[in-house]
């Protein structure tokens, strides 16, 4: 006896077996890297950029980015400037490391001379780098960063795909 399926029939298959649980799809790689966490009955972090937590994959690796500043000897070496290069420093080691801002499960932030300006500054550039799935994060008002002028760092801890 031979049975013959039609595409419908085997769309309907996949549908009912996905729909019940016994399937399950990656959407994207981001997805299977990274899950934020953010419990209802916290504080609405995600207007300010952060999540509250974020659970990573089993088979995916870490990597851990030093603290990036943004002094600069040819620009300006106000607050924006120095945040906008730092997490330009960010990407771009993120890049050389095989993952990218979606990947990034924790963070921690340094701002020197703290004020509610920087604050809101900041938040819009991390929700701008991070937008709708953010990393955890931590803010440290500090009095002073390792050098005169230097106004703000960030380090992150990432996944990114297991190589082989």
């Amino acid at each position: 006896m031979k049975f013959q399926v039609t595409q419908g029939q085997a769309c309907g298959f996949l549908a009912g077996l996905l729909a019940s649980g016994l399937l399950v799809v990656a959407a994207s790689a981001q997805e299977t890297l990274k899950r934020a966490i953010n419990p209802p009955e916290l504080a609405n972090s995600l207007q300010y950029g952060y999540s509250q937590a974020t659970i990573t994959a089993t088979d995916a690796s870490l990597v851990h980015v030093a603290g990036q500043v943004g002094m600069s000897e040819d620009g300006p070496n106000d607050f924006e400037s120095q945040v906008d290069r730092s997490f330009d420093a960010l990407l771009a080691t993120l890049d050389v490391a095989g993952t990218s801002a979606d990947n990034v499960v924790k963070i921690t932030l340094l701002i020197a001379e703290y004020d509610a300006e920087k604050l809101a500054y900041m938040v819009e550039k991390r929700k701008a780098v991070f937008g709708d799935n953010p990393p955890a994060s931590t803010l440290i008002p500090v009095p002073a960063l390792y050098a005169p002028g230097v106004l703000f760092e960030i380090d992150a801890v990432a996944v990114a795909p297991r190589s082989n």
